[in-house]
């Protein structure tokens, strides 16, 4: 009787595990190809850790086999990973593989994901229950926000690559949970260390965490406001020296050594800032601040119909704080804010940065629709508010309720639905073992991945990279695009072509972001219309994409951000020499230079 009257607890836990099976759904997209450049960085800082062999060692920060000399991310993932792959290998040595331990971080990131899930429901019970007025309404908000969360597309998607993301996410939710919890609670200490657990291994996981020291101190502010001062400063103090404590325990070379550390959380500072010249980077020339950010979010991140109820949900929640009405609900408002205000500044933005957010914006557009189906109720229906479910069934808002999850469900599934069928890049590389003759030469485009692959027993050897002397006499492969434009990158590529019997494109983020910069690539981008045109001597033979898409419905994530598609189902081109070739190398160089200032 007890389960069926107290039967919340139990449909949150539902909700959970039904997120958790959602984000292991085809979770071998790339067929062991190792696609995301991200993931496989950490993979191969993974596979070269291991235990000193002394104290001594451990301590110098040159030898140590446990340093993974790799900033860019927290050492917690790494040492996480690791860890567990020396338990699994115990098991069976090809656990132990990389393409083995590549799934088995996945699977660590859907379960991270999941528990974030139960992070929110539990959030959203507690910043309810401290309203008099919402605390009928808890548990509505709490599943709600958790059934949301479990189908938000970007935290799909995000939970199929290793890449601390989701973890991330995790850690930041336990911390802002656990500042909403000191707030009011009689058990002051054990929420402290709670956030110095939360927070210590954020910081471990991505250095972006350090504004977690927000909310932090806005929740000891209100318990000295609600409670008394030494039991706010008592708190502080100790989730921080937790935090500081946590953090060198995950990651010790952040001290041990802390020159490389520093240098490297600093590089990281200046290429988001846009101090850092980088290929990858330049797809956000000319991109707007915070605009960006938020259309990316609204069409694909939380989807359409979520995204509009955060931000109706955030300026109810602005205009509660506005009126000192806000109470718990600061502690997040004022992490939504802060985290943002910094984040959405950057030149660089991808879409993952704001990730730390989308859980407490959804948690703001859960309760602003219960509270909005609140308010449509009569005087007759509040009077039996605690007993009647009357809020999602005769409310007209309901309507409202079920648009947004219904929503978001579809977008969400939509997205989960691209690894319904292979890989485009594992379609492209059937298609041209298939194709195009054994011994054929190819070339591609540097800052990408050459193909084919390797899939169905073939070897990417049965084909020839095309290869040249670059600018410093060293034999290199791949169409070097994101070079200078200059006379003699102009002479390179009218000298490589003809020699060429296809050339592939393994994604549009070359001839995306290039055309953004057209005083600094007016030769490059005279080279894209030329191929693209058919005037080179090749034409497009095979053509591969693949946009989010359920019940005939396709979903055009085209203008997205490039990180949004790049990784699990980037558009593909091959094109095919002509034959006979009709162009000279001279003719070409004159048709790449035609009109090129």
């Amino acid at each position: 009787m007890k389960l069926i009257v107290r039967w919340q607890p139990l449909a949150l836990w539902g909700i959970a595990l039904l997120g958790f099976l959602l984000r292991i759904y085809g979770l071998d997209w790339d067929q062991g190809n190792s696609f995301h450049p991200d993931e496989r960085q950490i993979l191969f800082h993974v596979t070269a850790l291991s235990w000193p062999k002394s104290f001594a060692q451990f301590l110098d920060p040159i030898s140590s086999p446990l340093n993974p000399h790799f900033f860019a991310y927290g050492s917690f993932p790494l040492y996480l990973l690791a860890w567990l792959g020396s338990v699994l290998v115990h098991i069976s040595p090809t656990l132990g593989t990389f393409a083995h331990l590549t799934l088995v971080g996945r699977v660590l990131s859907a379960i991270f994901d999941s528990g974030t899930v139960l992070l929110t429901g539990w959030l959203g019970l507690l910043l309810m229950r401290d309203d008099a007025a919402g605390d009928r309404f808890c548990w509505y908000v709490a599943l709600l926000a958790a059934a949301l969360v479990a189908f938000i597309p970007f935290q799909l998607q995000l939970s199929h690559f290793y890449a601390v993301d989701t973890m991330l996410l995790f850690f930041v939710t336990l911390t802002v949970l656990g500042c909403v919890a000191l707030v009011n609670t009689n058990r002051p200490l054990r929420f402290a260390l709670v956030i110095g657990l939360g927070y210590g291994l954020g910081l471990a996981t991505k250095f972006s965490a350090a504004p977690l020291a927000v909310p932090l101190l806005v929740a000891a502010l209100l318990r000295w406001y609600r409670r008394d001062f030494f039991s706010a400063f008592g708190s502080l103090v100790l989730a921080a020296a937790a935090t500081i404590f946590v953090f060198l325990v995950a990651e010790p070379y952040a001290l041990l050594d802390l020159p490389n550390f520093v240098q490297q959380v600093s590089e990281q500072g200046n290429l988001a800032r846009g101090m850092l010249d980088l290929p990858y980077v330049r797809q956000f020339a000319g991109t707007i601040p915070y605009l960006y950010e938020a259309q990316n979010m609204l069409l694909w991140g939380l989807g359409v119909f979520l995204a509009l109820a955060a931000c109706v949900g955030l300026v109810w929640l602005l205009w509660r704080a506005w009126r000192r009405e806000a109470g718990l609900w600061a502690v997040l408002l004022c992490w939504v804010v802060v985290y943002g205000a910094i984040t959405g500044s950057f030149y660089v933005k991808f879409m993952r940065y704001m990730l730390p957010v989308y859980p407490f914006l959804t948690l703001m557009a859960a309760s602003g629709l219960v509270a909005f189906a609140h308010y449509c109720w009569d005087g007759a229906t509040r009077a039996t508010a605690r007993v009647a479910p009357t809020i999602f069934v005769k409310n007209p808002a309901s309507w409202i309720i079920a648009l947004v999850l219904a929503g978001t469900i579809f977008q969400g599934l939509a997205l989960l639905n691209v690894y319904s069928t292979p890989n485009t890049r594992v379609q492209a590389s059937r298609w041209m073992y298939s194709h195009l003759a054994r011994g054929s030469v190819l070339t591609y485009e540097q800052w990408d991945d050459p193909l084919p692959v390797a899939v169905d027993g073939h070897d990417p050897s049965e084909f020839m990279q095309a290869t040249y002397f670059d600018a410093n006499r060293q034999p290199a492969t791949g169409l070097d695009l994101y070079g200078d434009d200059t006379l003699a990158k102009a002479r390179q590529l009218a000298t490589l072509l003809p020699t060429l019997n296809a050339i592939t494109m393994a994604s549009d983020r070359l001839d995306k972001s290039i055309p953004r910069l057209p005083l600094r690539y007016p030769l490059t981008i005279r080279y894209y219309q030329l191929l693209f045109g058919g005037q080179l001597g090749f034409h497009l033979a095979a053509h591969f994409e693949n946009h989010p898409h359920l019940f005939g419905i396709m979903l055009d994530d085209s203008g997205a951000d490039e990180s949004y598609s790049v990784f699990d189902r980037p558009t593909v081109r091959i094109f095919v020499r002509e034959d006979p070739y009709p162009y000279t190398s001279e003719q070409l160089l004159r048709k790449l230079l035609q009109g090129v200032q």
